[in-house]
């Protein structure tokens, strides 16, 4: 078993490069005197790996408390290791039967400069209709890229949003660690953090 999900910290990426947008405090320390080790988290919604709900874009949208427990288990995964531009031919050799897209691009290993925020690659619009039609019980596409919209194109990422989320009901798993991932898993749990009608939570994701 492997992670696909990042661990959260205060190098954690943030999507634009903002700054300041992670608190993590130690309140409590048994090295002062205290009876206990207690943190203090703050941090957005969409960070770290973390899942986009509907609600995201939309306000008739399903939030992240309308989904049941057995939506997040997936035994039928894709995996396709390639740039973008390769998509479209790759996908062609997947099961048509998947619950679960994974795209290593590679563009992962960038996490820890600002290119990865800056730089990052323009997902198509257009992926949506192509993957609903050709995965029709696909539930989540799952990248290693921080997010669908790239600062190169935020027109076609917003797009891109909509038709994923609202028009072909295919939810996005942004900023996964697919560094360990070289073969399709037999296996993958996604487990959001459980915050009621969140328009996105970071998640522990989990291949077996």
């Amino acid at each position: 078993m492997i992670y696909l999900s990042h661990f959260i910290d205060s190098n954690t990426p943030v999507y634009g490069g903002v700054n300041n947008e992670i608190t993590i405090d130690q309140i409590r320390s048994i090295k002062n005197g205290n009876t206990s080790n207690n943190s203090f988290f703050k941090f957005p919604g969409h960070i770290g790996t973390h899942i986009d709900f509907p609600f995201h874009f939309s306000l008739e949208g399903k939030k992240s408390s309308d989904y049941p427990p057995s939506f997040w288990i997936f035994n039928d995964v894709g995996f396709l290791n390639c740039p973008l531009e390769e998509v479209k031919n790759n996908i062609q050799k997947l099961s048509s039967n998947i619950e679960l897209l994974i795209l290593k691009t590679g563009f992962g290993k960038n996490r820890g400069d600002d290119i990865y925020w800056k730089e990052q690659p323009v997902i198509p619009a257009d992926f949506a209709e192509l993957f609903r039609n050709k995965f029709p019980k696909l539930r989540v596409f799952g990248f290693d890229m921080i997010s669908l919209t790239s600062q190169l194109d935020k027109s076609e990422g917003k797009l891109a949003h909509i038709n994923f989320l609202l028009n072909y009901n295919i939810l996005i798993l942004e900023d996964m660690d697919l560094n360990q991932l070289n073969n399709s898993p037999k296996k993958v749990i996604i487990s959001p953090l459980q915050f009621k009608n969140a328009d996105g939570v970071p998640c522990s994701v989990i291949a077996f």
